[in-house]
């Protein structure tokens, strides 16, 4: 099986409650998600759609050179299991199985060769023969699926089993399901009542399961476990969190301007920084400002949070100012000029790169 090239010089672990790169040093991730590579391969304009192909916007060195002058050292890509495997669903050969593959591990590559650890995120998945994405503004499933998630984590963890530069995100925003089911999966309804895609009933799979697909490859990277709720709710993470044998577990939590899930949740995030890394997987605003991130950011700093903001596209690809760190113009991509939103999460960026 291809694997993923090794050369990587980034190497990231987990160490008590952080990250830590080859040499033991202390690292936090602040970066952002690079949405597209969820849905485009399956675009409803024929498949790899959305005129980008794999992705949205252009993803080359030019393009990875924007990012680095917001001072980010990590970039999550959300991935589609349907367009990685390929060989159902009706996608064309071309934008799924190997040539998806190839576009995010030549992605990945050129991410790291510019000193950026990639977050690999399993977003778009769905039972039997559906496709995330198939149709615009698709929305997450409650939870992974049984019938293609292990084999897509299974995939993707002996490609990459070499590349200590990336870390895998189970499942993003598990949601309409308990923590007992987030752990050890349960049968549950995509019935479209949560934005999600309206794909009946199906057998979730669990992170337990999704642990042990990804260490039966013999890959070592960290994990991160995302709460349920939209990933807002970690009040029993740590009681149903799956076993790993290598205790490289890190807690995923989201939050949004709508969600409001700050407040209600800073006691459980200073109580699990006490004894785990925390990525803030994805966060925004939604009103072209970044008030709400901002008040988050400043918490996260006081406890060693690592945050990724949601997300580098522009105005005028993700239809308006709603959660896109660019804009208004597509050339933004190649400029990094921000949003509204963006502005003030460059600013904090930087004023973070400053101090580390």
């Amino acid at each position: 099986m291809a694997t993923a090239a090794s050369a990587s010089a980034l190497e990231i672990g987990i160490s008590g409650n952080h990250f830590v790169d080859g040499s033991g040093k202390t690292v936090r991730l602040i970066g952002v998600n690079r949405s597209g590579s969820e849905y485009a391969c399956s675009g409803p304009d024929g498949q790899g759609g959305f005129g980008y192909a794999f992705f949205q916007g252009p993803t080359n060195d030019r393009a990875i050179r924007a990012m680095k002058k917001w001072k980010i050292n990590a970039v999550a890509l959300p991935l589609n299991e349907a367009c990685w495997l390929g060989g159902y669903g009706g996608l064309k050969p071309e934008f799924s199985g190997a040539a998806y593959q190839a576009a995010i591990e030549r992605y990945v590559n050129r991410l790291n060769a510019h000193g950026i650890y990639v977050i690999l995120r399993l977003s778009g998945s769905g039972p039997g023969d559906n496709v995330y994405g198939a149709a615009k503004g698709d929305s997450e499933m409650p939870m992974a699926d049984a019938d293609h998630s292990l084999a897509f984590w299974s995939s993707v963890a002996a490609r990459f089993a070499g590349n200590h530069g990336v870390i895998f995100h189970a499942y993003d925003e598990p949601h309409k399901i308990s923590f007992e089911c987030a752990r050890d999966g349960c049968a549950t309804n995509a019935d479209g009542s949560e934005g999600e895609p309206k794909f009946g009933p199906y057998q979730a799979v669990g992170h337990q399961a999704i642990v042990d697909a990804i260490r039966a490859t013999g890959a070592t990277q960290p994990i991160i476990i995302s709460g349920i709720d939209f990933a807002g709710d970690l009040s029993q993470w740590e009681a149903f969190k799956p076993v790993d044998p290598l205790n490289q577990l890190a807690v995923g939590w989201n939050d949004f301007d709508y969600a409001k899930n700050l407040r209600r949740s800073k006691g459980d995030l200073r109580r699990l920084s006490a004894s785990y890394p925390i990525v803030v997987g994805g966060f925004g605003d939604t009103d072209c400002d970044s008030d709400y991130s901002t008040k988050l950011m400043r918490f996260a700093d006081g406890l060693g949070i690592s945050y990724l903001a949601w997300t580098w596209n522009t105005e005028a690809d993700y239809g308006g100012c709603s959660n896109a760190l660019l804009g208004p113009k597509r050339s933004a991509y190649f400029s990094a000029h921000p949003s509204g939103f963006g502005k003030g999460i460059r600013k904090h960026y930087l004023a973070v790169a400053r101090d580390r």
